[in-house]
């Protein structure tokens, strides 16, 4: 993609969008070594690394901001690149159909793209509906969580609730910077003071070691992570609650664009303890 930076096209530019820092947080870059982009891939389950022949395949994707905008180009790049192939061996697929759910988290999906019709209907997908905060929460780490202390990934037993939500709350500042930055801005501390209430309980953790082929470098990737379960208790719960209930579709530590980070509330998150 051509250099767009100071330019119109940069704002307009679909590359621009999802890869590159929007002019709008140009300050905000200065202050950290890379910015979150404004997607998130939810490939299929960790560990299939095959797929036959007429198999199929669903691939979760979330966008952030003005990404949204950008769903008929992605839709088109995917066709492209079923036709070209993906991986080392070039595996072919066609793009079936598209759904959107029209409320976060209420999982009513609906088709907004058949690819024999060609005729995309996309939806504005409405927020979660929240409902009062529980005393407890039990997440489940779906997919590697990688975060850092001191430059060193956090094993099982260093896990806690200040680096977990911490980390999470540095990211969605980060996306409301960059990619919502007509919106009211997010209030920091507060939420900070809460994080050091609460504390993680009933930690069953283990660290995973996933190994990812980078086509674009020509080698394997080492991305392991932490897998498993826990809970989070304390006082800051109810003003935590939907930063942690956002969090499920925004992945929380490094390399969350293309699906780590990932976790899920577990179905007793609606009940009190």
């Amino acid at each position: 993609a051509p250099n767009c930076e100071g330019c119109l096209l940069r704002t307009h530019c679909v590359y621009s969008t999802l890869f590159e820092s929007p002019p709008t947080c140009e300050q905000t870059a200065q202050r950290y070594s890379a910015l979150p982009h404004p997607f998130v891939l939810e490939p299929p389950p960790a560990g299939q690394r095959e797929i036959p022949p007429g198999e199929p395949l669903q691939l979760g994707l979330t966008l952030i901001g003005r990404a949204g905008d950008q769903l008929p180009y992605l839709i088109h790049a995917l066709q492209r690149a079923g036709e070209r192939g993906l991986g080392r061996e070039g595996g072919r697929f066609r793009l079936f159909q598209a759904t959107q759910e029209a409320t976060l988290g209420g999982e009513d999906w609906q088709r907004v793209f058949v690819a024999e019709q060609g005729r995309l209907e996309p939806l504005r997908t409405a927020a979660a509906d929240l409902g009062p905060a529980p005393d407890s929460l039990a997440i489940q780490l779906l997919t590697p969580l990688r975060l850092k202390r001191h430059g060193h990934y956090l094993r099982p037993q260093q896990l806690d609730a200040q680096a977990l939500l911490g980390t999470l709350l540095t990211r969605v500042a980060l996306l409301y910077d960059c990619y919502e930055p007509a919106a009211e801005r997010l209030q920091q501390e507060p939420l900070r003071t809460a994080i050091d209430q609460l504390r993680l309980e009933q930690a069953e953790l283990r660290w995973v070691d996933w190994t990812r082929y980078s086509s674009r470098q020509g080698t394997h990737m080492q991305l392991g992570g932490l897998l498993g379960r826990f809970r989070l208790r304390g006082p800051g719960l109810p003003a935590l609650w939907p930063l942690v209930v956002l969090g499920q579709w925004l992945h929380v530590g490094k390399n969350t664009s293309f699906g780590l980070g990932r976790y899920r509330l577990a179905p007793d998150q609606t009940t009190r303890d």
